[in-house]
């Protein structure tokens, strides 16, 4: 699949966008604050409805009016063209009908009423500045990378994730209430065993999603790393959950034989039920187990919600022992699998976006992220064209490379 074009309506700094590109390698260079960032974010969200910069799309809306949209022509691998629209409006627009912000999310002009439906037709990936947060910073970027990739290829995923912040939601609602009446204490077990054993129940099917996946993650981006650092550095990523329950899955499919079968053509469904019986069951009595701390703390203080991927080299923690140069490694070598998998679980390759990254490797790291772009649709921002003409010539994308000079939110293509 490639993108024919872009359409940006009120999306950042542009009120309006109309821009054709190549199925092959778009430079989009000029100098910084001049659109570039936000012309590739707006084929970002078009794509994958969320930013990569910012998680209020409050913010993405031009400033003075009240909604966005943003668009994309594309071309898929049978050579069928397919429109895409993701929208964002406020209580003030005239796409309001009831007084309320919401999603506007279109398929060739029809409404799509779920955005498990809409995730996935157009699969990107990003690299970009941010993706150093994964490595660096809170468990909250480790997730959101884990169920963008995983949400991109399992639309079911992304319904388990919708339904468990629901019902942790109207669980936190309970215990806020409980801070405020007295009489419902008498109440509060019947009703939180409710919330808890539903929760719990979807907390075994998302760990057995999220574990696997962060087993491929961790084999493709320690090899990838290994190919970037020469091999003198070993990157690992273990996935973090509720005390025991990874402990439990692993003996499981030890014991059983089947982690071959679970990582690579997944479970029977009777093999697939009795461990996901048993995951409940250890999430279940963790919840019970600190259900009085809850309530007196008015929250959830234990759960899935609370997930990481823990990011190690040489057997250290990143996020505590590593310098930016091999944080900005490992988040390269992340990127790396993020393309991999989406691959080897979609028949058609990923669109790549690079925003503003060449500048920050060296030409070990360049060479590394090029030589996995051969067969893609490859959108680059820089603020010299010249500088990446090294891995133009490294790859022979002169004949199909296009370029556009970015100035003041208005763009000009090199003829």
């Amino acid at each position: 699949m490639f993108i024919r074009s872009i359409h940006l309506t009120n999306f950042r700094n542009y009120g309006r966008l109309d821009l054709d590109v190549g199925p092959s390698v778009n430079i989009l260079y000029g100098n910084n604050a001049q659109g570039k960032t936000n012309l590739v974010e707006g084929i970002y969200v078009a794509s994958s409805i969320a930013s990569h910069r910012t998680s209020k799309d409050q913010d993405l809306i031009k400033f003075g009016e009240n909604e966005y949209c943003t668009a994309l022509d594309l071309t898929d691998d049978d050579g069928s063209n397919v429109q895409l629209s993701s929208c964002y409006y406020t209580d003030r627009s005239d796409l309001s009908k009831n007084g309320r912000s919401g999603r506007l999310l279109l398929r060739d002009n029809a409404p799509v009423d779920r955005i498990s439906d809409y995730i996935g037709i157009c699969n990107i990936v990003i690299f970009a500045p941010e993706d150093l947060n994964i490595v660096k910073n809170a468990p909250a970027y480790r997730r959101k990378f884990l169920n963008t990739l995983i949400s991109k290829i399992s639309p079911s995923y992304f319904n388990l994730l919708s339904s468990y912040s629901r019902l942790l939601a109207q669980k936190n609602a309970l215990l806020k209430r409980l801070k405020t009446n007295e009489d419902m204490p008498g109440l509060a077990d019947e009703q939180l065993n409710f919330w808890d054993f539903s929760l719990a129940d979807l907390s075994a099917e998302i760990i057995l999603k999220r574990y696997r996946f962060a087993k491929l993650i961790s084999d493709m981006a320690s090899k990838h790393h290994g190919s970037i650092s020469g091999g003198k550095e070993n990157l690992s990523i273990e996935y973090s959950t509720i005390f025991g329950v990874v402990g439990a899955l692993e003996t499981f499919l030890t014991k059983n034989s089947k982690y071959d079968e679970f990582m690579h053509k997944g479970l029977s469904e009777d093999d697939y039920g009795r461990i996901k019986g048993i995951l409940s069951d250890l999430v279940l009595a963790k919840l019970k187990s600190v259900r009085n701390y809850d309530i007196d703390k008015h929250i959830s203080s234990t759960g899935i919600h609370r997930d990481d991927i823990v990011i190690k080299l040489d057997g250290l923690a990143m996020k505590s022992f590593s310098s930016q140069g091999q944080q900005r490694t490992a988040a390269l070598a992340l990127k790396l699998s993020e393309l991999e998998i989406i691959k080897m679980f979609v028949s058609s390759t990923p669109i790549l976006i690079l925003d503003d990254v060449f500048s920050e490797l060296d030409k070990t790291r360049r060479s590394s992220l090029v030589s996995s772009m051969k067969e893609a649709q490859i959108f680059i921002t820089c603020t010299d064209k010249n500088m990446i003409g090294e891995e133009i010539d490294l790859m022979g994308w002169a004949k199909d490379t296009q370029f556009y000079r970015v100035n003041e939110g208005k763009i000009e293509k090199e003829a």
